[in-house]
């Protein structure tokens, strides 16, 4: 039995639109039956969309590129939730999604149009469902390094690392041996990527100036 459906919460969204994505954003919310008007404001545009259970304004910027959709919006109609997630992987875009049920929080985390880390929330406990594998050379950490990102990179993967610890000592405890698999995997690829940042850090090589 699937759990009711309450409410979608759309973090730190970025997503620039086409004139062809947003006719398509128009068209699945009109044939929903959602009844839709155009505010037009100095800084934006707005599209106002009224359903029978709420009604929510969606602020777009014109840009070069057609019109970007930034900030956060709470929906709780699926017909906005539908819209909104096809959206967001059709413009390959970025944003934190929360999804509310009477059961587990499902936190998502988007970018490039992808799920890179969904996880569960039970109360205090987390539990990760999907971590897209991710891949670390060398030539990643010199970009890193020459935008000056290296820096604050090293203490967050030391965080992340002490995460993902307290996550296989969950598994273990669980026996879950897919789950205790998956993390170690996770562990192995942030140890090699905090190697070659701290390796890389040492020293700032003129020619990358």
């Amino acid at each position: 039995m699937q759990n009711h459906f309450h409410q979608a919460e759309y973090c730190d969204m970025n997503l620039v639109l086409g004139k062809t994505d947003l006719e398509h954003f128009i068209g699945q919310l009109a044939s929903g039956g959602v009844s839709l008007y155009w505010k037009d404001r100095h800084e934006d545009v707005v599209l106002v969309a009224t359903t029978g259970i709420e009604k929510k304004e969606f602020h777009f910027q014109p840009s070069e590129d057609g019109f970007v959709l930034t900030g956060s919006v709470i929906l709780q109609d699926k017909r906005l939730v539908n819209a909104l997630q096809y959206t967001l992987i059709r413009t390959k875009g970025e944003a934190v999604v929360k999804q509310f049920s009477e059961g587990p929080i499902l936190i998502s985390k988007f970018a490039n149009g992808e799920a890179l880390h969904i996880m569960e929330l039970h109360g205090p406990r987390k539990k990760v469902v999907y971590e897209k594998p991710i891949r670390v050379s060398s030539e990643d950490v010199i970009r890193a390094f020459k935008s000056r990102d290296i820096e604050q990179r090293i203490p967050v993967l030391k965080l992340e690392m002490d995460y993902e610890l307290v996550s296989l000592a969950d598994a273990m405890q669980a026996g879950d041996p897919e789950a205790v698999r998956l993390v170690k995997v996770r562990l192995e690829e942030l140890r090699r990527e905090l190697m070659l940042c701290e390796a890389f850090d040492q020293h700032i090589p003129e020619v990358l100036h």
